[in-house]
């Protein structure tokens, strides 16, 4: 079955010859077409497994629901005449707009979801296990002495240790190079070796291990990845071995400590520095609007986005508000869902469409029920969104809340917040607005008409 879905997506997309990258996110497939003209949306929207298709004509995503994505992904890559190693997406960072920008920051970062989930977990575990400690005083969970949590705390941050490497690698593939300099790329940026603590001699700024995060990850990844591009063209076939990464690693290893690094920590605590403001001076409403904004942004793609902004908070305070506060926006859509399908019993294609999508969501996956549920009903996704404000104004109300990692929200996110009853309170708060605020609302006869024959 999932192998008949392959072929049809692939088809609809103008065969296999013309997908020149495939990869897939939780709930996703991201594909970079040659030639716009021959994809067909009109027969992949059709398609009974298909959501949603969004995206430009050139970088269609096609929305299938998590587990999914990944499932059909793999199928397309076993596929006869389908090249989805050779990426050749250095054209998204020619493009001017944002949505180029976007792009790419999803191409880098999407690899990294499931490893960001995976790992930000752990530190859930490792909550509930000083719980037990607490109630019952078992040395094994004393977080303090016992050497199985130690352990288990290796395996929970060995990844955010070794992250700026993880996205230099990843930025290096996206841009067509070799991943192995971007790991070099990343690794200078956070081991400086003597060079940290001493001085550069430029306005009283000191060589630091880590300086930049993330952003200088993306930056020393994807030009390490150019620059080796740029040289293998000049030089002659003898010397492709030594000379493209030897050159490579100078000129961007230099580029890095003295400019990328600098220059990046400025932007990074600017960005930093600018949204605790804002939080501040703002409060509530600050985040009752980041919320409330936050499922428009997922529905575009555009959210990938926010993924750098994420990684500073959590490299400069340890955790992010902002992703807890994105969060909320799930909140507000389970909340409506559940009272869509109360109130329109009779609408056996929404009741479907609902019971399909709110294990999902409820879990932290929203595309199914955005797609599938609240967005083809219009005004329900309105009433979706002031449910996420309303949880969203709620965590606003206590500050030093956060998620200690990405990519893990709904419930779950209850386990990685630094304050997790705060955050319940909040997630709880944002599915009864959605519940109550939709019952009362509604939705328009005619949408509902689009469900009723529906067949899922």
């Amino acid at each position: 079955m999932s192998s008949q879905l392959a072929f049809q997506i692939v088809e609809a997309l103008g065969g296999a010859s013309n997908v020149i990258s495939i990869e897939n996110c939780m709930t996703r497939l991201r594909v970079c077409v040659k030639d716009a003209g021959l994809v067909k949306r009109d027969e992949l929207s059709k398609i009974k497994e298909v959501l949603r298709v969004v995206g430009s004509d050139t970088e269609p995503q096609i929305v299938l629901g998590p587990g999914v994505a990944d499932t059909i992904g793999g199928e397309i890559k076993k596929m006869e005449g389908i090249k989805y190693s050779e990426i050749k997406t250095e054209a998204v960072m020619k493009k001017k707009s944002a949505t180029g920008i976007f792009s790419f920051f999803a191409q880098v970062f999407t690899p990294l979801i499931p490893v960001f989930a995976g790992a930000g977990l752990i530190f859930g575990v490792m909550k509930v296990l000083t719980l037990v400690f607490n109630m019952t005083g078992m040395p094994l969970f004393d977080p303090a002495s016992s050497s199985f949590m130690f352990a288990v705390n290796v395996l929970a941050s060995t990844f955010f240790t070794y992250l700026n490497i993880a996205v230099a690698m990843s930025a290096a593939r996206v841009m067509g190079g070799n991943p192995y300099l971007g790991l070099i790329a990343g690794g200078i940026i956070i081991n400086l070796g003597a060079l940290a603590g001493t001085e550069m001699g430029v306005f009283g700024l000191i060589f630091t291990n880590g300086r930049g995060g993330t952003l200088a990850a993306l930056a020393a990844g994807a030009l390490i990845a150019v620059v080796e591009r740029e040289i293998k063209k000049r030089v002659p076939d003898a010397l492709k071995i030594h000379l493209p990464s030897l050159l490579s690693i100078i000129i961007v290893g230099l580029v890095t400590i003295y400019a990328l690094q600098p220059v990046c920590g400025l932007v990074t605590d600017g960005i930093t520095a600018a949204f605790l403001w804002l939080m501040d001076k703002a409060g509530f409403m600050a985040y009752a609007i980041i919320a409330g904004f936050f499922l428009p942004l997922v529905m575009t793609g555009m959210h990938q986005g926010l993924s750098p902004v994420h990684t500073t908070f959590i490299e400069n305070l340890g955790y992010t508000p902002l992703y807890a506060c994105c969060s909320m926006a799930g909140g507000g859509q389970v909340g409506a869902s559940l009272a869509l399908y109360l109130k329109y019993k009779h609408n056996k294609g929404l009741q479907r469409a609902v019971v399909g999508g709110l294990p999902a969501g409820i879990l932290g996956i929203g595309e199914p029920l955005i797609f599938g549920v609240t967005l083809p009903l219009g005004r329900a996704f309105i009433t979706a969104c002031l449910g996420g404000a309303c949880g969203g104004a709620v965590l606003g109300l206590f500050p030093g809340q956060g998620a200690v990692t990405m990519n893990v929200s709904g419930i779950l996110g209850t386990l990685v917040n630094t304050k997790p009853m705060a955050y319940l309170v909040a997630y709880a708060v944002s599915i009864l607005a959605g519940f109550v605020i939709t019952y009362a609302v509604g939705v328009k006869d005619t949408a509902l008409a689009l469900f009723e024959d529906e067949e899922f």
